[in-house]
């Protein structure tokens, strides 16, 4: 019984410390989006690659990286 709490005490400890593991790319597109000059379609695009990004942080990693650098390629 000692181990399984143990264990679930460790697991929900590392889910904790790994929320927001993409939190520097979401504030870097968030903040190169401020400074940019684009149109209103195309911060529109920005936005929905953001948050398809946000939604997929955690289920697919790859999926969301991918989206993240979308975004940030639109604004240059």
């Amino acid at each position: 019984m000692k181990n399984i709490l143990t264990l679930f005490c460790l697991i929900t400890l590392s889910g904790i410390c790994s929320a927001g593991c993409m939190s520097g790319k979401i504030n870097a597109v968030n903040k190169q989006l401020k400074m940019t000059a684009v149109s209103d379609d195309v911060k529109a695009e920005i936005m929905k690659l953001r948050d398809l990004g946000i939604e997929n942080e955690h289920s697919n990693a790859k999926l969301a990286v991918k989206y993240f650098d979308e975004a940030m390629a639109l604004m240059k």
